[in-house]
């Protein structure tokens, strides 16, 4: 993929909550309307739609009529690859124009693609699961106390991470932890979930949909609206790899790979990142990825964290709107959403001075076995 040659020219995000009454269509049809009316652009333009989900999309209640429709999930990796693959589709000349949906609406009766069933997402872990391994908290706990057992890394590092994002948090009235500070004792007080997850160190199920809408830059050029967002470079990578090499627990995922493809197709360095949206399930995975990225030292993540190193004037200000456990979960969507919202300079109280080039990754769904996670990694630029 050329640098710059697709542009995300509309986007959709509706209301993020708890118990909101609204079924997963619905609030893709809501996003769908919203992400529209920010491109100016009619329902007769879409002519590609990739929802996040193993399930089919009801075209019909959306009143689409696409040349596609693919239903895609690899976990919290989902959003990036459905990013992936709309470039694909124009780049080939399959689309001009792409719809990537998301939905969820856990407290509001359905989980999306799992028939209203837990036996793919908390439960799909692998044969782990049949000796009582259960959840996404236990697996990840699994990276956390390694990290620990091999760098000295504490709970009050682990702390500093819950502690930061809920401080971005407190400013964004778009977020579920919107003026309500916590501290480093608030955190260490907090229930044990599995340890050494505290309650706060968890990110939590949220309702709510986002849309996307993706383009060639050529087409950009020619809208109306006039804050088109450009995809630089993309990639992928899959934590199987190192399970073969019985080195899982050392890698949050195998984000070399993914890394090394989107920087080498953006022409940028890592230094040149003005912000970082990392997939923030647990706060182990903001400490292992800001390593593996290469923002600080390995073993360094913790203190990088208490030092202020990803705040808004820290090296690298990341997951400014709270991220998934002070902010919203959207999945693979919410570092998507900011990152979106910071390259078109619409973060509020926590807008990163000019903010250019943006990283956002994606994590999730074990390749057969708990902790073999897929990864994405999109670096997204306010210019081609």
């Amino acid at each position: 993929m050329k640098r710059g040659s697709i542009a995300i020219v509309g986007m959709g995000v509706t209301k993020q909550g708890r118990a909101l009454g609204v079924t997963e269509v619905e609030l893709r049809r809501q996003a769908l309307e919203i992400a529209l009316a920010d491109a100016g652009v009619e329902r007769d333009a879409i002519d590609g739609y990739i929802l996040a989900s193993h399930e089919r999309e009801d075209l019909r209640y959306l009143g689409l009529s696409p040349n596609f429709s693919w239903p895609v999930q690899t976990g919290g990796a989902t959003a990036p690859c459905t990013f992936i693959m709309a470039a694909g589709a124009i780049l080939s000349g399959q689309a001009e124009m792409v719809a990537c949906a998301y939905a969820m609406a856990p407290s509001s009766g359905g989980m999306p693609g799992f028939g209203g069933k837990m036996s793919f997402g908390s439960l799909g872990y692998g044969y782990p699961a049949q000796v009582g391994m259960i959840g996404a908290a236990s697996a990840h706990a699994l990276h956390a106390r390694w990290h620990m057992d091999h760098y000295g890394t504490t709970s009050e590092h682990l702390g500093a991470v819950a502690v930061q994002l809920r401080n971005h948090a407190l400013n964004r009235p778009d977020a579920m932890g919107y003026g309500q500070p916590i501290t480093l004792e608030e955190h260490q007080a907090s229930p044990m979930i599995v340890d050494p997850f505290r309650m706060l160190d968890c990110c939590r199920d949220t309702d709510g949909g986002a849309v996307f809408i993706v383009t060639s830059a050529e087409r950009a050029k020619s809208m109306a609206q006039t804050h088109p967002v450009y995809l630089l470079g993309a990639g992928m990578g899959h934590n199987i790899g190192n399970w073969h090499q019985r080195d899982v627990y050392a890698h949050h995922d195998a984000i070399a790979p993914a890394i090394g493809r989107a920087l080498a197709q953006s022409g940028v360095s890592l230094d040149a990142i003005d912000t970082a949206q990392f997939y923030d399930p647990f706060t182990i995975s903001v400490i292992m990825q800001l390593e593996h990225y290469g923002f600080c030292a390995p073993g360094q993540g913790g203190p990088f964290v208490a030092d202020g190193g990803i705040a808004l004037d820290g090296k690298i200000p990341s997951n400014t709107g709270g991220g998934q456990i002070s902010g919203f979960y959207a999945a693979g969507f919410t570092p998507l959403i900011e990152a979106m919202k910071q390259l078109r300079g619409e973060a509020g109280a926590t807008q990163v001075k000019d903010a250019r080039i943006a990283l956002t990754s994606g994590h999730g769904l074990n390749g057969g076995v708990q902790n073999t996670w897929s990864h994405g990694t999109l670096i997204l630029g306010a210019e081609a």
